[in-house]
């Protein structure tokens, strides 16, 4: 049903949540019923800042008694994620998932098992899939530049300037590690472009610039994919840099650095890297994230009855990559396999 109406409640009222309001805000199909915040006063105070005239529960079971909410977006902390997820989804709601999904396989694999036994659609948003940088990448792969994946790699460098002790950010308990905070960005679009990874060995060091880390804020690790390619995946939160994201894939007929593509093979005539114009993923201001062009994609998948490509069913299986990378890390880089069930 192409013109329904979708009425869409946000859990949380932080930085990113902005963006969800902006997103549905400007979707003809959908209509902002309201927000839950634990503090008071802050959801209605995001609405306003955006033009938006909706609800501030003032509880949780307020916000799930509400029949009209038919999309639930969880953009809190994700040490909450599980629970308020599998409570979203057995309440019949679509389900927008921040990442990370959880913060140990368990609780991403409740969430699968209760967006499964619901029926319900549900989009996860590693919303680089939708940077224009990596559509075309995507593009590219599709049409054969690649080839079969020799080597690849990804990194994401976000140093968390502005943390102070006991930032959320900064708290194992609220975020878990380096790669659930935010590496799981490279981690999905490495699987996304490159394919699935089969075993991991992580290296991890101790925080030298912002030390109130609870956990070791820079991460390596090396990669064995299931076609038998190997690869890097590291996520930086602690240095002296600005942010960065970098994907390089190298394939069988041709490579694909960032926005710079070499192909012998598709290519002929070239003698080094050619660059497209694009927009590249390089800032870690949430404002320049694709968060509408992920919106428009979800609500197709629920109006045609249609899973989406970063469903939960896909994204338990990045989000398995980074535990198994932590997992490698705490044990000193053991080698250990993926677990995909």
């Amino acid at each position: 049903m192409a013109n329904r109406t979708y009425g869409v409640g946000i859990l949380g009222a932080g930085w990113v949540a902005g963006e969800y309001v902006k997103a549905f805000r400007d979707h003809a199909q959908t209509e902002i019923v309201g927000i839950y915040n634990r503090t008071p006063g802050k959801a209605s105070r995001l609405l306003a800042a955006h033009g938006v005239q909706a609800k501030e529960y003032p509880t949780l079971d307020a916000f799930f008694a509400d029949e009209r909410i038919q999309i639930v977006v969880s953009c809190t902390h994700p040490n909450v994620r599980a629970e308020h997820c599998v409570r979203a989804a057995a309440t019949g709601r679509h389900l927008v998932i921040e990442k990370p999904v959880g913060l140990a396989y368990a609780e991403t694999a409740q969430i699968r098992e209760a967006v499964a036994r619901s029926g319900v659609k549900s989009v996860t948003s590693f919303v680089l899939r939708w940077n224009p940088q990596f559509i075309t990448v995507r593009q590219l792969i599709d049409d054969g530049v690649l080839g079969e994946l020799i080597y690849g790699e990804a990194d994401y460098w976000h140093p968390a300037r502005r943390a102070t002790p006991g930032s959320p950010g900064l708290r194992k308990d609220v975020v878990g590690s380096a790669f659930l905070s935010g590496g799981c960005h490279a981690v999905d679009m490495l699987r996304y472009l490159g394919g699935e990874v089969s075993e991991v060995a992580a290296f991890s060091a101790s925080p030298k610039r912002i030390t109130a880390f609870e956990f070791d804020p820079v991460v390596v690790a090396s990669l064995k994919f299931a076609n038998g390619a190997v690869g890097k995946l590291s996520a930086l939160l602690d240095g002296d840099t600005p942010y960065n994201f970098h994907c390089r894939l190298f394939g069988s007929n041709g490579s694909i650095q960032d926005n710079q593509v070499y192909s012998s093979r598709h290519y002929p005539g070239s003698l080094d890297y050619w660059s497209f114009p694009t927009i590249s993923p390089n800032s870690g201001d949430v404002t320049h994230h694709p968060f509408k062009a992920e919106i428009a994609h979800f609500i197709e998948c629920i109006d045609n009855n249609v899973e989406s490509h970063a469903s939960i069913y896909d994204s338990i299986r990045s989000m398995s990559i980074c535990f198994a990378i932590d997992e490698s890390a705490a044990q000193g880089g053991r080698p250990v396999k993926v677990v995909y069930d």
